[in-house]
């Protein structure tokens, strides 16, 4: 409609079109908040606006504190060439040598598979009688542990089974199917079953751990990944319900200290610190909607800034001076009539400053979203798991993947150890 069309129109027409429009704008702003708000995690938080951003900051991402120089670490070379020209590529004329100059470049052999055919003897003892199976200990089947670990390796990164059966045929001219792919990563996974209940047990003996969850579906059928960290180990469980019985479950005899959100599911566990990152990233996404509540926010973050020396320093006594600090901001909170703040601060000083009086649990849980992120990396490859064998993908191949990553291990090589074994 253009602006001729719109005078034409009456008083009444056109407040019914403006009516319209804020309905809708209404509508479209709910809608980018359901992609981006307090609890939206860290990793997939949009941009804002860095025109006004303080040039003399510190950059970030960047080279981390005490960093000392970047690039890779050249091995030495494995051969050399000299290279030589005899004559002008323009003229054929003869060439005068001026100088050389050397760099080193690393290069790969081209990808071939190897087929070998097997022999194997077997006997009779001439003492006892027993058969003896020569080829006993060999891993049977067409493809070689080396094959199980790499393709397990691709399916961790979020490859589908078709994918990584696509890029065997087309880089190793490999014959594989999705199905061989499925089948290959399903007989690892229950070798690694003993690994994740050892995973599970180092949580549990930990000082504390990390605890947070995100939706995947089954079958059409809402579910949930749960997550317990330390910051080595990391273990994963898939179940169908969000309630509190499968946090106990993953922490059953557990009896240090927990970092969560501020969700409920979690409320029935005493020795609890909540996040900060959600309270800071709340307490920011609400100042354009009440008065007065920016000062609040500034006053929140500073309290976080607080917290972190406190505990920085094992300073104990800080205690109780910032939680009367967090019960003043929870009441101007209220003053401004924000219910749902004053709610999550009034009273909960015992859950948001757990850590400085136990100065070895994080004000954060940055890390439990960080280990999540592989299950995130899944979920928008392969949309949702299937029946038990995709749970035990995720609750136990993850798990011990995540958790080696986390040691700093070689993932091809652990996994090519258990491969051996299938």
């Amino acid at each position: 409609m253009d602006r001729k069309e719109l005078r034409q129109l009456s008083k009444n027409q056109l407040i019914e079109i403006i009516f319209r429009l804020e309905e809708r704008i209404v509508q479209l702003e709910n809608f980018v908040k359901s992609f981006d708000n307090a609890h939206t995690p860290s990793s997939k938080q949009r941009k804002q606006n860095t025109a006004a951003q303080d040039l003399n900051k510190p950059r970030f991402p960047g080279k981390p504190e005490g960093g000392n120089g970047g690039g890779i670490q050249l091995p030495p070379p494995d051969e050399e060439k000299r290279v030589t020209k005899d004559s002008c590529p323009d003229c054929q004329g003869s060439l005068l040598k001026r100088g050389t100059y050397r760099f080193t470049q690393m290069d790969i052999p081209l990808p071939k598979f190897i087929t070998t055919c097997y022999t194997v003897e077997y006997y009779q003892c001439k003492c006892c009688g027993k058969q003896v199976d020569a080829g006993a200990n060999l891993p049977k089947g067409f493809y070689d542990p080396n094959v199980t670990a790499m393709l397990a390796t691709l399916k961790n990164e979020g490859l589908s089974f078709e994918a990584v059966a696509r890029f065997f045929q087309e880089t190793y001219k490999l014959p594989i199917t999705s199905v061989a792919v499925y089948n290959r990563t399903n007989a690892l996974t229950s070798v690694l079953a003993p690994e994740r209940e050892r995973i599970l047990h180092a949580i549990r003996k930990s000082e504390f751990t990390h605890l947070d969850e995100t939706g995947l579906r089954e079958d059409g059928k809402n579910g949930f990944v749960w997550n317990a960290s330390t910051p080595t180990y990391c273990a994963f469980e898939y179940d169908r319900s969000r309630g509190a019985a499968v946090a106990k479950k993953l922490l059953d005899n557990f009896d240090g200290s927990i970092i969560t959100d501020d969700y409920a599911g979690y409320d029935w566990y005493k020795n609890r610190q909540l996040c900060w990152s959600h309270i800071l990233r709340e307490a920011k996404d609400i100042i354009d909607k009440y008065e007065g509540v920016d000062v609040q926010a500034k006053r929140l973050k500073a309290l976080y800034v607080k917290a972190k020396l406190a505990q920085e320093k094992k300073d104990k006594h800080q205690f109780e001076k910032l939680t009367w600090e967090l019960e003043d901001i929870a009441t101007c909170y209220r003053a401004a009539k924000c219910p749902n703040m004053f709610n999550r601060l009034h009273n909960r000083a015992h859950l948001w400053l757990h850590g400085i009086l136990h100065p070895e649990v994080p004000l954060t849980n940055n890390h439990a979203e960080r280990c999540l992120r592989k299950v995130v990396l899944q979920r928008n490859r392969i949309g949702c798991i299937r029946n038990q064998k995709g749970r035990n993908f995720i609750a136990i191949l993850l798990s011990c993947t995540t958790t080696w990553r986390l040691q700093g291990k070689n993932l091809f090589e652990q996994l090519l150890k258990h491969a051996l074994i299938t």
